[in-house]
Parts: structure tokens; sequence; C-alpha cells
């Protein structure tokens, strides 16, 4: 590269397109003079004439053209480039990428997701399905921007913010409908059949951890891979689960499913946005994770 301005070859390709130092300098705001300072210093700093004054105008020599086209490719790109970066400022294009388990994509982001791409169609969301375990170590080896987590979790190396309290609440089928009159200490709760998400979830980990400190170990009958399938099974008397209020809570209709109040209500916990603790965003990125964390009421749902 021989460090030549970028605007000696800006001057050089208007030249060539206008055939005119005196057009040239008009469309480009400067004087005459300047035009052919500029072309001069070009000329001299290249080694060679890169156009000669005919009567029309300007015409260029071939090493001139040779030079007018090669700019010409070059300017549309850098144009190019331009462009697409305001688009990208002005979220009219953009990629982001998150990931989520099930029942926090189902029920808590699809929402903020329907009324983001609306807003900005532009942007693309690339979506992953994974479980809270698996959402916090693609973002520790960078695949996605932002992932979405049960809470509690905790890791030195990701900032947590949560963006909804959880409250975690006890249901049953028609075989279980009085239990949602008399309520049901934790204690009793170790004689009736159990539906529970696989151990591998934080949400499960949670309720077992609860009982656990009150001296009790769940022993369920089914271990199931999504609250879906839990409500499901619920709903066929196959036993009593924990489910989501915030999330799931518009299963409870008092004719399949019941809510069966519990003595002691499990503590609150939550559901989070996690990061690393010093993220480098896109634009987009930045503008969904604010979106996310404006609330419901500000994102317009």
């Amino acid at each position: 590269m021989k460090g030549i301005s970028l605007e000696l070859y800006r001057i050089f390709r208007e030249i060539g397109r206008t055939g005119n130092l005196t057009r040239a300098a008009e469309r480009l705001y400067v004087s005459q003079p300047n035009i052919s300072a500029a072309l001069r210093s070009l000329e001299e700093q290249l080694n060679t004439t890169l156009c000669v004054r005919t009567k029309k105008g300007i015409t260029l020599t071939y090493e001139g053209q040779v030079l007018f086209e090669e700019l010409e490719k070059a300017f549309y790109h850098i144009e190019l480039a331009e462009t697409r970066i305001e688009k990208l400022v002005h979220m009219e294009s953009g990629k982001i990428s998150v990931s989520a388990g099930d029942t926090i994509c189902n029920y808590f982001l699809l929402p903020y997701i329907t009324a983001f791409t609306r807003k900005y169609p532009g942007v693309r969301l690339e979506i992953t399905n994974r479980t809270s375990l698996e959402t916090a170590d693609l973002l520790k080896r960078g695949q996605i921007d932002l992932g979405f987590v049960n809470l509690p979790y905790s890791d030195d190396s990701i900032r947590v913010t949560q963006c909804c309290e959880i409250h975690d609440i006890l249901i049953g089928g028609t075989d279980y409908r009085h239990l949602s009159e008399t309520g049901i200490s934790a204690a009793e709760l170790y004689g009736y059949p159990l539906v529970m998400l696989e151990r591998k979830s934080i949400s499960r980990l949670f309720i077992d951890e609860y009982f656990e400190k009150a001296g009790i170990t769940l022993s369920p009958v089914l271990e199931l891979g999504s609250l879906d399938l839990i409500v499901s099974f619920v709903k066929n008397n196959m036993g009593l689960a924990f489910i989501p209020m915030e999330l799931c809570g518009h299963y409870i209709n008092n004719v399949d499913i019941f809510q069966i109040p519990m003595e002691n209500p499990l503590p609150v916990r939550g559901i989070g946005l996690i990061e690393m603790v010093n993220p480098v965003y896109s634009i987009a990125a930045k503008k969904f994770k604010e979106f996310i964390l404006s609330g419901p009421q500000a994102a317009g749902l």
C-alpha cells in the first residue's frame, strides 16, 4: 500500500465520472484549483499520467482508465459497507442468537420475541433450545449472545440479571381434586405419586434441595423432559406436579387441572438473563437485551 489519501482517489473518481475538472469541483463542493492540485499529487505519487486535457475536457489515459475502473469497484464496496452499517445502526438488519429451555422460550420469551420481530422485522433472531445448564455452556463458548435460565444460578464468569419472579405451585388432576380444598403439607406430599422434571434441570434441583432441607426426599414415579408433558400426565391423573405459576398457571382450569395449596409454599425464584461479564454486543443484541429487561408493559405486552 502506498498510503495515498482516500480523498485523492475520491477526487480522481469524480474526474473520471464527469470528464471535466469544473464539473468535478462543483459536485465535490471544492474549487477547481484544488481539483487540479489533487490530480497532480495523485499522478506524482503513482508516478504516471492519469489523464490529458482536451478541448472537450479530460480524457483518461490507459493507466487512468484502469485506475478509474478499479476505484469504481472499490467505492461501490465502501458505499455498500456504509449502507449495511447504517441499516444495522437503525435496526433495519442484524442478527441475535439466544438460548433458552422449552418452558422459558414458550411461555416467557415468545411474547417478547413476537413483539420485537414486529418492531424490527429486518433483524434475524436465532433461537437455540437448550436446558439452563446447556445454555450457560453455549454462552461461555461464545455460541450465543444471550441466554435465559431458571434461577438460582451462579457462575463467576457469567453476569445474571433477574427478569421476573417465579412461584412454584402444586397441581393435580380430578383424582386429587379434594386436595385443592384441604391443601397439603410437605410431609404428606411423600405419600402421593409425583411427576417431575429430570434432575438435570435447575428447576428440579431447586425443588429437591428445598425438600431435602426439610428432611424429605422426593421419589417421583415419572421424570419427564418438559413441563408440557408433565401437565399432560397430571391431567391423566398420573400424579401431582410442580409448575411455575407465572408461566404455566393458565393450565389450571378447575375442570381437569387443580391447584393444590401447600402449607408452606416453596421459596420464590426467578428467570434470569445471562451474559458474559464484559460482553461486546452487536447493536441488535444490545437492543434485544434492553427490550427484555424493560418488562412486559414497556415492551407493549
